[in-house]
C-alpha cells in the first residue's frame, strides 16, 4: 500500500503539461496547486545488491537483492517544501536462510540484512515509508520535521550499506554559511536499517543484539527505559586550514556522548583527531543490572586520529583509534554506526573499551573508476572481558578491497561497485564465537542507477 501510494503520487505529478505549448495557458495553470506540484523534483535510486559470505568453518550463504528509493520533493512556496520517500526490496534468489551454521543454531546474518532481520521470513512485504516532511527554508537556514533526511553526524546516520538504511523521525534545524554551521535535532522515532517498521525511541533500543553485561550475564534492556528521544547539537566551522566539529548526542535516559573532531589540511597532507567522551544518564542507575545499558561507573572515552597523504590520483593511510579501559563505548546500533577514522565496513569499535585499533589504507583513481584497499587490526580484546567487551569478541584482522565504477554519458548515474571482505579471528577459532562475525570472505556486488 505504501508504495502504491508514492508511486501514484509521483506518476500524477510528473504528467507533462500543455502549457509548455501556450504562454497564456501557463500563465493560468502556474497559479493553481497542480501546476505547482508539477514543477517539484522526482529523484531516487534503482538498486541490485548480490552479496555472497563463504565462512571458513560453517555454511556458506548468498542472496540478490532488488529494488530502489523513489522520491518526490515540491518547489519551494513562500520558503515551504513537502517532501515523501517510499523504499521498496525484492528478493530474486538466495540460499536457504534457515539452514543452521555448523555446531551452532545461528542461520544467515549478512545476506539476512538484504530483507527484514526483524522478520526473518517475510521476503513479500519489504516496503518502507522512508520520508515524509514539511521543510521550511529562509536565508541560510531550514527547519524540518516528519520523517526527515538527516543531515551527516558521527553517530547517527544513515549507513546506508544494505537494501534500506537507517530513516528516522522528528525535527532538526539546520544552518549554513561560507564557514560556519549549526544543527539542533530531535529524533524521536526509527526504522533501523534492514527493517521495514517504525519504533519509538523506548521501543527501538535493544531491539537488535543485547550483549552482554560487565559481569557476564546476558543483557536484557530492551523496553526497560522509556526515553523520550535523542537531543542532537552539532557546532562547525571552517578557518584556513582548519575544521573544527562538535557534537553532543543526549539519549534520554541513556547516555550522554559528546564528541570533538578537528581536521587540519595543508598542501598534500591532512590530519586528523577527534575525542569523544561518554557520561550514563542518572535514570540507569535506578532500573535492575540486568536491564541497564549502561551501568552508573562507565565512562567511555574514545581517541581516534588520521594522517593523510595526496599524490595525483594515489592517496595514503594512516589511522589509529583508542578505547580507553574507563568502559566500553556505547551507543545503539539501532541508530547508526561510528564513525572513528578506522571505522570501516563490518568493523566498528562500539561496544569495546581496552582497545586498540590500527589501520592503514590506499586510494587511487583511473578516470571513472576508484580502487581502495583498507587493512585494520585489533589489539586488546579480550574473550570474556565483559566489563570491555559487550558482544565478546576477539581480536582480529581485516582488509576491505573496494572497485567502484562511474559511467558517464548515456548511462550517466549508474554505479557499481565490487567489495570484497576478508576477516579473521587472531586468536580463537571455534565456531560459536566466529559464526557469521568473523573468519569469513565475502564478496558484495552492488549496482546502483541513481536519477
Amino acid at each position: 500500500m505504501k508504495r502504491l501510494l508514492v508511486i501514484l503520487v509521483v506518476v500524477i505529478l510528473s504528467q507533462p503539461t500543455m502549457a509548455q505549448e501556450n504562454h497564456i495557458k501557463d500563465t493560468v495553470e502556474n497559479k493553481s496547486l497542480v501546476s505547482y506540484l508539477k514543477e517539484g523534483e522526482i529523484s531516487g535510486h534503482i538498486r541490485n545488491y548480490f552479496l555472497m559470505t563463504e565462512n571458513h568453518n560453517g555454511n556458506d550463504y548468498y542472496a540478490n537483492a532488488t529494488g530502489g528509493v523513489l522520491s518526490y520533493e515540491t518547489k519551494s512556496y513562500k520558503g515551504f517544501q513537502l517532501g515523501v520517500s517510499g523504499i521498496f526490496t525484492y528478493k530474486l534468489f538466495s540460499s536457504d536462510f534457515n539452514k543452521p551454521y555448523d555446531q551452532t543454531n545461528k542461520s544467515s546474518r549478512w545476506e539476512q540484512e538484504l530483507f527484514d532481520v526483524n522478520h526473518k521470513d517475510n521476503f513479500k512485504d519489504l516496503d518502507r515509508l522512508e520520508e515524509l516532511y514539511i521543510k521550511y527554508h529562509w536565508k541560510n537556514s531550514y527547519v524540518t520535521y516528519g520523517k526527515i533526511p538527516v543531515e551527516y553526524t558521527p553517530l547517527l546516520n544513515k549507513s546506508d550499506g544494505r537494501m534500506k538504511p537507517f530513516a528516522f523521525q522528528g525535527g532538526w534545524l539546520h544552518h549554513k554559511n561560507e564557514k560556519f554551521q549549526a544543527d539542533i535535532a530531535w529524533i524521536h522515532k526509527v526504522s533501523p536499517r534492514s527493517m521495514t517498521e517504525w519504533f519509538p525511541m523506548e521501543e527501538v533500543i535493544g531491539i537488535t543484539d543485547n550483549g552482554y553485561l560487565p559481569n557476564g550475564e546476558k543483557a536484557y534492556y530492551k523496553e526497560t527505559t522509556h526515553s523520550q528521544g535523542l537531543a542532537i547539537v552539532h557546532l562547525g566551522k571552517e578557518f584556513k586550514n582548519l575544521k573544527v566539529n562538535f557534537w553532543n548526542f543526549h539519549l534520554d535516559k541513556f547516555i550522554n556522548t559528546s564528541w570533538l573532531q578537528l581536521e587540519y589540511a595543508k598542501k598534500n597532507w591532512e590530519l586528523g583527531i577527534i575525542y569523544s567522551y561518554q557520561i550514563p544518564d542518572a535514570y540507569q542507575k535506578t532500573l535492575a543490572y540486568k536491564n541497564r545499558y549502561v551501568q552508573p561507573n562507565e565512562n567511555g572515552q574514545v581517541v581516534s586520529s588520521i594522517l593523510k597523504y595526496k599524490n595525483g590520483s594515489s592517496q595514503f593511510k594512516a589511522a589509529y583509534t583508542k578505547s580507553f579501559e574507563s568502559s566500553r563505548y556505547l551507543f545503539p546500533k539501532e541508530l547508526g554506526r561510528d564513525q572513528f577514522y578506522t571505522s570501516m565496513s563490518r568493523s566498528r569499535i562500539e561496544g569495546l573499551g581496552g582497545v586498540d585499533v590500527f589501520a592503514i589504507g590506499y586510494q587511487y583513481n583511473w578516470n571513472h573508476l576508484f580502487l581502495n584497499v583498507d587493512a585494520t587490526t585489533t589489539h586488546g580484546i579480550a574473550i570474556k572481558a565483559y566489563e570491555l567487551n559487550k558482544y565478546n569478541i576477539d581480536d582480529y584482522y581485516q582488509i576491505n578491497t573496494r572497485l567502484h565504477y562511474e559511467f558517464t554519458d548515456f548511462l550517466k548515474g549508474l554505479h557499481v561497485e565490487l567489495l570484497y571482505v576478508w576477516k579473521q579471528n587472531k586468536n580463537e577459532h571455534n565456531t560459536q564465537l566466529v559464526a557469521q562475525r568473523s573468519d569469513y570472505n565475502q564478496i558484495n556486488l552492488i549496482t546502483n542507477f541513481n536519477f
